[in-house]
């Protein structure tokens, strides 16, 4: 799945984290130019650049707090100042704060839906103006929207935002060729997911027919397909990425 001609451009947003980190990674194999966010992990962005320049692959990190306008103004302005191009966009930056709702707070609201809902529209809304003709958007999504647990409130409710996003989206962007897709993923590790209770782990291991967890590689193989040529015909989709667990 080599890209072909000029070198694509990728946004990886929350690039520096485990799933993000093999995304940017994986989107740099196969040929394209990454640029990656992150928010605290300065050191973490820092290695996985290293890792892909390592490779002889481009990347660069860029500090930016997704739920603020300037930030991701500045982002999509110096990616463009840069490169001259945009062809990906990965919207993979997400924060979760479990809880019951009978405890759910303002600012535990507002933390989660800030990143998840406004900041995920702010890079859709950016990308939407920026992306070449025939380019990608893929946003990460969370089984927890069609299988929730107790706890995942706000985080579920943030994810279908993104997913219904995904859709309107792939409409007003499919007259310019650019897919718009959603991946629901399943339990990842590393990734959030990594801070649950090993019991926890062990029982979503067993739900898949796999009986093991997912790693960030299996999001990133799907993503490759998804961005390449070969994606061209697949949008407004919400693909389930769980080892069959759900």
């Amino acid at each position: 799945m080599t890209m072909q001609n000029e070198k694509k451009v990728a946004l990886v947003t929350g690039g520096s984290g485990g799933i993000g980190s093999e995304i940017a990674r994986r989107l740099a194999r196969e040929g394209a130019a990454v640029v990656l966010t992150y928010a605290a992990g300065k050191e973490a962005a820092a290695k996985v650049v290293a890792q892909i320049q390592a490779e002889g692959g481009d990347a660069r990190a860029v500090c930016a707090d997704i739920s603020e306008p300037d930030d991701i103004n500045a982002l999509f302005r110096a990616v463009l100042e840069q490169h001259g191009r945009l062809d990906i966009v990965i919207n993979n930056a997400g924060v979760i704060a479990p809880g019951p709702i009978a405890a759910v707070t303002e600012e535990v609201y507002a933390k989660v839906f800030d990143v998840n809902v406004r900041g995920a529209l702010l890079v859709l809304r950016e990308a939407a103006k920026a992306l070449k003709d025939g380019g990608r958007v893929i946003n990460i999504s969370s089984t927890m929207v069609g299988a929730p647990i107790a706890g995942a409130a706000l985080y579920a409710a943030s994810k279908a935002s993104l997913e219904a996003f995904s859709r309107v989206l792939s409409k007003e962007a499919g007259p310019r060729g650019i897919t718009v897709n959603a991946l629901r993923l399943g339990a990842t590790v590393p990734g959030m997911f990594a801070k649950a209770p090993p019991e926890r782990q062990a029982a979503f291991a067993e739900a898949s027919p796999f009986k093991r967890l997912g790693t960030p590689q299996d999001a990133a193989d799907v993503i490759a397909f998804l961005v390449s040529e070969g994606g061209r015909w697949v949008t407004g989709q919400t693909i389930t990425v769980d080892g069959g667990a759900t």
